[in-house]
């Protein structure tokens, strides 16, 4: 019975943390390079050190795939259309 309910804890803590990723569509309206933020229809994404934020322009259109991880939109890819 111990053991059950260890591995219903640890099944319901892993799916309480799991990040679902999304996908939008959208042009970018503001980039803060020194924070890695791009804004695109109003909600802030997080870019990771991965990036090269530089070569993204405001007005670019841009799909997005992104996950929300404590709370913050991080952004998983992003490719100009």
């Amino acid at each position: 019975m111990r053991k059950f309910m260890l591995g219903v804890v640890l099944a319901t803590y892993l799916v309480g943390t799991a990040a679902f990723a999304a996908e939008v569509k959208a042009t970018i309206t503001h980039i803060d390079v020194n924070a890695r933020i791009i804004v695109v229809d109003g909600r802030a994404f997080h870019v990771g050190t991965n990036v090269d934020i530089a070569v993204f322009k405001v007005g670019q259109v841009v799909t997005l795939v992104f996950d929300t991880i404590d709370g913050q939109l991080k952004i998983v890819s992003i490719t100009v259309d």
